[in-house]
């Protein structure tokens, strides 16, 4: 970006504006072009961002990754598979127990 040169008259103030006014449309235009470029490659960059390496076979280095692997989210998993493995066994053994109940009934 060029500075604003020293405005004496006129003349010049129409100038620099004009100047300003072509500097401000070519930054227009590069904001335009980022933001095509954002929105065609918005899922590939947040993929990237998670799970980064994963397709270049480097796993483990992403946001995600790193999430999994802290401590504290590793015990809450711990914690709640846990729970559901816990409701799942006593929901396996009471359809257990109402299929031999109505066997034995027969």
């Amino acid at each position: 970006m060029k500075k604003s040169k020293d405005i004496h008259n006129m003349d010049s103030l129409q100038r620099e504006i004009y100047r300003l006014k072509l500097e401000a449309r070519d930054i227009e235009d590069k904001l335009d072009d980022n933001f095509d470029y954002l929105q065609q490659n918005y899922s590939s960059m947040t993929m990237n961002s998670f799970l980064p390496g994963e397709k270049k076979g480097n796993p483990g280095k992403g946001i995600f990754s790193s999430f999994i692997k802290n401590e504290n989210v590793a015990s809450f998993m711990n914690n709640i598979s846990g729970h559901i493995t816990e409701r799942v066994l006593e929901n396996i053994d009471g359809l257990i127990d109402g299929v031999f109940h109505r066997e034995n009934k027969k």
